[in-house]
């Protein structure tokens, strides 16, 4: 297959300086991405100034800020104020301004970190005197909260059960959420947006704890993912679908696949014919989001500021369950990052021929690696998936995550940056003065051992 180059047909790219540029230039090709993932709790209780300071000093040129996000429950081994964090459920981040968000339907979460005070704006700020971009991660469509406080709103399977996790993109008041989300985050001095879920969520999210007494064969997970809400019904009419008899189909599939039947393991390719519409209503789908995504995109590039989307696990162009067209993503966003978790550094260059495949065009991929437990054991590892994603063909590197490392896990990543190349050309060894906190120990590799990691 051959990848198109980018021409005056892309859409308009965004430089890293915040310039905006069409044609052949490439936002990312000036300088590598490398980022620390890091939530807002875990940054006030380092201090912001601190913590600025010993991103710039760890050689990031990014902070992957979180703006909006879901539940859950931290353990945090540095921390100084708090080892165990239990994290608001759908809560954003920064102080929401009723100019983007006072005429749509849904309201924000502020949370309590925020309330009295624009957190957000105090640590982007601290981190551009440092010299370090802020990239806003922003949890998008997965929002538990807005969908027990707007069910109506949520996706609704084909027996009439709502997952009060999973907003639907189809639903006009959910992509007018996301274009207010998004417009209000473009109006700080950020580089880019990085957008989870920005998706048609499937029914296994793991948003809870999955109850499952049979197993969940790909064709099966697929039709408990599809959404027959009103809106979708609606959306259907002009595509000219009948979506209740798809509908019931799935309906009666299910309820064959509940009594023994239907439990055949064979990819959902194989089973997509077997119902009538169904590749109708999932082309659909695919063009929902990618609609939804583009109007968001338009609002970001218009204010300079770069889109990327988060994928998990995509390495076709086509994923059902989620609805997301990896090529009419890539045409879209400025690059795309991957998990790179629980793999080996070889596999890199790989990924990255794959998603340039899929999506049929270079885009730029960024990886997402985890620098400790479970995924290295000592700094060479770190250094080696630094390089092999870099020689691999990777744009970028985003290190999981600030709170959740040891501290030593730092200087790991110091030492994977000034070993690449751009890392060479402009970070020397780092220096702790003047952070209170984070004295890092780099006596060897294996430094204050973890007893969930064997020993060196």
């Amino acid at each position: 297959m051959k990848r198109r180059k980018r021409g005056s047909s892309d859409p308009a790219r965004v430089a890293s300086n915040g310039s905006v540029s069409t044609g052949d230039s490439n936002p990312s090709s000036a300088r590598d991405y490398f980022s620390l993932y890091c939530y807002p709790w875990d940054v006030l209780d380092e201090g912001p100034d601190s913590f600025a300071r010993l991103a710039q000093e760890v050689g990031v040129t990014n902070i992957s800020m979180a703006s909006s996000y879901h539940g859950g429950k931290a353990l945090l081994p540095h921390n100084a104020r708090h080892h165990v964090y239990f994290i608001e459920e759908g809560a954003v981040y920064f102080q929401p301004s009723s100019r983007f968000f006072g005429a749509t339907k849904m309201k924000p979460r502020v949370s309590r970190l925020a309330a009295d005070r624009d957190i957000f704006r105090d640590i982007v700020e601290a981190c551009g005197k440092q010299g370090v971009a802020t990239t806003a991660w922003t949890v998008a469509i997965h929002n538990t909260h807005l969908g027990t406080e707007y069910p109506e709103l949520t996706t609704q399977n084909a027996f009439g059960d709502r997952y009060f996790h999973s907003l639907c993109p189809s639903q006009p008041d959910v992509m007018a959420y996301m274009r207010a989300l998004a417009a209000n985050l473009a109006t700080y001095p950020l580089d880019a947006v990085e957008l989870e879920t920005f998706e048609f969520i499937p029914f296994r999210h793991y948003a809870f704890v999955e109850k499952e007494g049979i197993g969940v064969t790909p064709m099966a997970g697929l039709l408990l993912s599809l959404c027959f809400c009103p809106a979708c019904l609606l959306v259907a009419t002009r595509f000219r679908i009948n979506a209740r008899a798809v509908g019931k189909v799935v309906k009666l599939w299910l309820n064959g696949y509940f009594e023994g039947k239907n439990r055949s393991l064979r990819p959902i390719e194989s089973g997509v014919s077997l119902i009538p519409g169904l590749a109708e209503y999932l082309d659909m789908r695919f063009s929902v989001l990618a609609d939804g995504l583009k109007d968001v995109a338009d609002l970001l590039h218009a204010e300079k500021k770069k889109v990327i989307s988060i994928v998990i696990g995509q390495e076709r162009r086509f994923d059902y369950p989620t609805g997301v067209d990896l090529r009419r993503l890539a045409r879209i966003s400025d690059a795309v990052e991957t998990l790179f978790y629980n793999r080996h550094p070889r596999e890199a260059a790989g990924m990255v021929q794959a998603i340039h495949e899929a999506a049929d065009r270079d885009v730029d991929v960024y990886f997402a690696v985890r620098p400790g437990h479970p995924d290295a054991e000592n700094a060479n590892r770190v250094v080696e998936l630094t390089n092999s994603i870099l020689r691999g063909g990777g744009k970028g590197i985003s290190y999981y995550n600030f709170g959740l490392l040891e501290k030593f896990h730092l200087d790991w990543i110091r030492r994977a940056i000034a070993q690449s190349s751009h890392g060479r050309q402009t970070r020397s060894r780092l220096s702790v003065k003047g952070n209170r906190h984070l004295k890092l120990d780099t006596r060897g590799d294996f430094v204050t051992p973890n007893v969930l990691r064997p020993d060196a």
